[in-house]
């Protein structure tokens, strides 16, 4: 079997030979262009009068409506300002040689063919009148007519507007492929007609075109056709496909968008046909012409709306897709692209091919890397590290108990009944529980006079209190009438209720040391301990 290198290798040369015949089209988006497509369809209303000056003058005046062409063209300002080709808006025929055939016929009752050709009588003096009555009107002419251009244009809307939307020829060129300038006189006055991003040249680069045509009046039915096209070389004037364009043409192509594939714009249009060459018209030709009728290309506000729709549309969004679109056709309901688009995207809303619907991935969790120790040893060096925080625990406490200076003896009033009994609660083993009405709960009172004093041997009532100093604070002496050798107790000096006595002085009695307790954890402190050796908070904080 041949090894994956050797098969990558292979495939690698197929796609290399294969590259030039792929079809060359970027991810570019016709319905970024589509909704501003229009049909147009000219006419020529001719009012022609046949004058008899043989005995009595005599008039005849008949009226004639007469076909032009029919093309395509394309939107280029909400407004309803449309780009065609010159030769859709103009005939090569004279529309008043047809007339001239129609009254004639009717009026001296000869058989001249209805059409556009100028034709000759064997009565010459019939023949005469016949050929003064074909246009340019002259001071003998026995015709005059007044021709009258109508110009309708079918924008691509659901439902479209019977009749389509009438406009005027703001300028035309002189040669069928020049462009035409139109404007919607009826229709525009909301600003809101879709437009087609207009580009500035064709670009050397460019290969890849659309052909966008109208064959008929555009419905939701009969949507405009998009036909591919490249140009030979790249961003030449001529097409690879001339057959295909040729066809494209005598369908009605002329004045056919041709949209950019690469950046979804136009870039000119297409004319000919009829036996005239396919021609195209740049871009630049298109905005000069725009100029000298004075009018600047823009988009809408519906154009705006409904570009930011196709984000999300294209993007398989279709939850998202969904407000978006419908706020398009809040403002243009007929917008067809975007009708299309809302029913595509609620058919498929919450399904699998809705992206916007597909819960969040989770975040994959990292496996963290295996280690190559046995479980069995890092169970043992466990249980040895809790050994030894055990064993230093049993010290720290011990330590902590040990009165300094002793050798090691312990306190003897850290077990004593009496200090139990006086509110020294220091949280160790055997330790009474403080009182439930004690705040903060690790805060120990402890009272120092002659009971803290007692031995814990000494058994019998305890000893009274030691008389209070009658020295009143700082110094200072009493007044002659309120000493107490007159019989007078000091004023502030509250007398203890019966049968209770206060301790006499805060202070701890003469040779015994004043017990500390940590303010971190309420554990009492040794004799000259710097830190608490059950939490190390400093004791001196």
């Amino acid at each position: 079997m041949p090894r994956l290198h050797s098969l990558i290798a292979g495939l690698g040369a197929l796609s290399a030979l294969a590259a030039p015949l792929l079809h060359p089209h970027p991810s570019g988006s016709t319905d970024r262009v589509t909704p501003g497509a229009v049909r147009v369809e000219s006419s020529s209303h001719v009012r022609i009068t046949l004058l008899d000056d043989r005995g009595v003058i005599k008039q005849l005046a008949r009226d004639y409506d007469v076909d032009l062409a029919k093309g395509s063209g394309f939107t280029v300002t909400p407004d309803g300002v449309v780009v065609t080709a010159t030769q859709v808006v103009q005939a090569a025929e004279d529309p008043r040689v047809y007339a001239a055939n129609r009254v004639f016929a009717e009026y001296f009752k000869v058989k001249i063919p209805a059409d556009f050709k100028r034709h000759s009588l064997d009565d010459v003096d019939l023949d005469r009148r016949l050929q003064a009555c074909y246009p340019p009107q002259q001071t003998d002419s026995t015709c005059i007519a007044d021709v009258t251009t109508n110009v309708s244009v079918y924008p691509y809307l659901d439902p479209p507007p019977p009749g389509g939307l009438p406009a005027q020829i703001l300028t035309a060129g002189t040669s069928p492929a020049s462009p035409a300038v139109l404007k919607v006189t009826k229709g525009g006055e909301k600003q809101s007609l879709p437009t087609v991003p207009l580009g500035t040249t064709i670009g050397g680069a460019v290969e890849s075109l659309d052909v966008m045509s109208l064959p008929g009046r555009p419905s939701a039915k009969t949507p405009p056709k998009l036909d591919t096209a490249h140009l030979d070389p790249p961003g030449s004037r001529t097409f690879k496909e001339r057959d295909k364009v040729a066809k494209l043409l005598d369908e009605g192509a002329p004045g056919a968008a041709l949209i950019d594939d690469g950046k979804s714009e136009v870039v000119g249009f297409v004319s000919g046909g009829g036996g005239e060459p396919a021609t195209i018209t740049p871009a630049d030709d298109i905005r000069s012409a725009l100029v000298a009728a004075g009018v600047t290309p823009r988009r809408g506000a519906v154009d705006v709306v409904y570009e930011n729709a196709l984000a999300s549309y294209h993007n398989k969004l279709y939850s998202g897709a969904i407000p978006a679109l419908q706020q398009v056709l809040n403002l243009r309901p007929d917008h067809a692209v975007a009708a299309d688009h809302l029913r595509v995207a609620q058919s498929k809303q919450g399904t699998a091919e809705d992206a916007g619907a597909k819960p969040a991935a989770r975040p994959v969790a990292v496996t963290p890397p295996k280690s190559s120790v046995p479980l069995y040893v890092w169970a043992a060096g466990g249980v040895a590290v809790l050994a030894l925080l055990a064993v230093g625990v049993v010290l720290l406490r011990r330590r902590s108990t040990a009165r300094p200076g002793t050798g090691g003896e312990t306190d003897p009033g850290a077990a004593a009944p009496g200090a139990a009994a006086q509110g020294e609660f220091a949280g160790e083993a055997g330790s009474y529980p403080p009182p439930e009405n004690s705040w903060p709960p690790y805060a120990v009172t402890r009272v120092f006079g002659a009971e803290a004093a007692r031995s814990p041997d000494v058994v019998g009532p305890p000893p009274a209190p030691v008389p209070a100093d009658p020295s009143p604070p700082g110094g200072h002496s009493y007044p002659a009438d309120l000493s107490p050798a007159h019989g007078h107790a000091h004023p502030e000096e509250p007398s203890p209720p019966r049968g209770h006595s206060y301790p006499p002085n805060p202070s701890p009695p003469r040779g015994q040391a004043q017990l500390k307790f940590c303010t971190q954890c309420g554990m009492r402190l040794g004799q000259g301990h710097r830190f608490c050796g059950f939490c190390g908070n400093p004791a001196d904080s």
